[in-house]
């Protein structure tokens, strides 16, 4: 390992920071300790050595994705411009810009991303810009609309779809909010 310098920051928190990847996804208590870190930084640019520029450089624009573990019971809005990973319970409604349902996971929301991948239960509609898979183990009860949608053989899917053109796309979370149901 080489020597660091540092004024801004610990080392402890260099390393934290250094380990992570900008477009990861973690949960609440460590995406708050990343976005002090990068704070921080941001705080003290013109007094930070190469190594934390380098590394301010690397997360200034980071959005962290949102991790639900899959002891969470969660019960909110989220409007999230990046990844949403769910291993747990949650209620509520989604926009984000991926969303990813692990097998563990029991969702009770309308999703509206770019792209939704689900492996565990969803009772709601789910809206996709790009796409949406469902695999084998997953439940998906509502309806869904994406011009392009992927059910593995075995899913258990009870709801209507539609599959409408997509030309041009335009990012979900910069919408708002949920969009309206039609039809």
């Amino acid at each position: 390992m080489t020597d660091i310098k540092l004024k801004v920051l610990t080392e402890k928190d260099f390393y934290f920071l250094a380990k992570k990847t900008p477009e990861g996804v973690y949960d609440k208590e460590t995406r708050d300790k990343l976005l002090r870190i990068i704070k921080r930084l941001n705080h003290g640019i013109d007094f930070c050595t190469g190594d934390e520029k380098q590394l301010h450089k690397k997360f200034k624009n980071s959005v962290f994705g949102i991790l639900y573990s899959k002891d969470s019971e969660t019960n909110e809005k989220i409007n999230h411009p990046g990844k949403i990973h769910l291993a747990g319970k949650f209620s509520g409604d989604i926009v984000a810009e991926s969303v990813l349902i692990e097998k563990t996971a029991t969702v009770f929301a309308n999703i509206a991303a770019e792209e939704v991948l689900c492996k565990g239960v969803v009772r709601g509609d789910i809206r996709a810009t790009e796409k949406v898979k469902i695999t084998k183990e997953a439940e998906v009860t509502g309806d869904i609309h994406s011009p392009n949608l992927n059910i593995e053989k075995g899913a258990l899917f009870e709801g209507r779809c539609s599959m409408p053109k997509n030309r041009k796309p335009q990012p979900l979370f910069l919408m708002g909010k949920m969009p309206k149901k039609t039809g």
